[in-house]
């Protein structure tokens, strides 16, 4: 039986790194031979916000920092990243793992050697772009994003393995690291119900924070609303710009018919009740709420992004793809989306057909093949 160790920083949150590691690892211990700890580094992280299989033990290694406040930023991450790493390293030295993989944000392999025990795996949840500024960027986003580059860089290349969601970021990796795989993430079909399309409900999923730009979904919501003030719009999530996007559907009198609902566990039956999925990362991994949209039969409009928008939407099949922050084509395709109930029809039974690519048995055998064969 293979000994794996998954670390991510934490599992309380509602986000797409953690429900994807979740989901699989349950699955793994349900239906293959493997004993699965994972490993959380935030302090009193003792929630998870998805069900956890009882199978799966989870430990919490906590940093906690009593530094001043001038150290809350550079010295801070590298106190910690020092701190959290010597704790998990003693915690695997001390349980004789198998396999050890980072998920997302936690590098925990900084000291890692060649010659270790174990093996090493990078599991890279963002897409590559988010290192670069887009136009809203000033000499200290630039300076720091560059930073971060070469730290992912120099930690990516004492990883024996690194496993990316697309294609498009596996090339960009490639250019440094060897052995770069793509494992995308799934779907499981099993307890999906089809949207029948029929209600007035536009939906949009994901964490309130900057890079999701609902700033812009909201201001097209406000052009559809003009024209059509009997659809509304629910978006599902938490995140730290919630009172400032608050502040913005009242200021543009969309009370009525725009709502922030917050993160539910349940968000399937929401998928269910809704007619067009929309989508305005402006970077993104992969893309766990488009996927589940489609497997819903949603047709999706999405800002043409990168990585798993370019992926799973396909312009004018299974639905829209708009140029980033272009607020009157995203309302213009939306509203053609409200028009045409038979385009909403066909183009969801197409993000049906695409999601079945993605099915929860196709992609944890690839994994499985994965875990065995190294």
């Amino acid at each position: 039986m293979k000994k794996l160790l998954f670390a991510i920083s934490s599992l309380k949150n509602s986000g797409g790194s953690e429900r994807s590691l979740i989901y699989r690892v349950n699955y793994l211990v349900q239906n293959f031979n493997y004993d699965i700890t994972i490993v959380t580094t935030d302090k009193d992280d003792v929630y998870s916000f998805y069900k956890i299989d009882s199978k799966v033990k989870v430990v919490n290694i906590p940093v906690k920092i009593n530094k001043p406040s001038i150290w809350n930023s550079i010295g801070s991450l590298i106190y910690k990243s020092y701190k959290r790493e010597s704790k998990i390293k003693e915690f695997i030295k001390e349980n004789k793992f198998d396999i050890c993989s980072s998920v997302g944000s936690v590098n925990f392999l900084y000291q890692s050697k060649k010659n270790d025990s174990f093996i090493k795996v990078k599991e890279s949840r963002f897409n590559y772009k988010r290192f670069f500024p887009d136009k809203r960027f000033n000499i200290g986003i630039l300076l720091w994003r560059l930073l971060r580059l070469i730290n992912s860089t120099l930690v990516l290349k004492k990883m024996d393995y690194v496993i990316t969601l697309t294609e498009e970021d596996a090339k960009f990796w490639r250019k440094f690291l060897n052995k770069v795989y793509v494992m995308p993430n799934f779907i499981n079909f099993k307890h999906i119900s089809l949207s029948n399309l029929n209600s007035n409900n536009v939906i949009a999923v994901g964490r309130l924070e900057r890079e999701k730009d609902f700033t812009s979904l909201i201001k097209a919501f406000a052009i559809v609303s003009n024209k059509y003030n009997n659809w509304k719009l629910e978006i599902y999530g938490e995140g730290s710009l919630r009172n400032a996007l608050q502040d913005l559907i009242v200021s543009l009198q969309l009370t009525d018919c725009v709502f922030l609902k917050g993160a539910i566990g349940d968000i399937f039956s929401k998928y269910e009740e809704s007619s067009i999925y929309v989508h305005t990362s402006l970077y993104e991994g992969f893309g766990n709420s488009i996927l589940e949209a489609m497997a819903h039969a949603l047709p999706i409009v999405a800002f043409k992004s990168v990585g798993g928008v370019k992926l799973l939407v396909n312009d004018s099949h299974n639905g829209f793809s708009v140029p980033n922050r272009n607020i009157g084509g995203l309302a213009g395709k939306i509203i053609e989306l409200i028009e045409n109930p038979e385009m909403r029809r066909k183009m969801g039974h197409n993000s049906r057909e695409i999601a079945s690519n993605f099915s929860e048995d196709k992609i944890m055998l690839q994994w499985h093949k994965f875990y065995s064969k190294i």
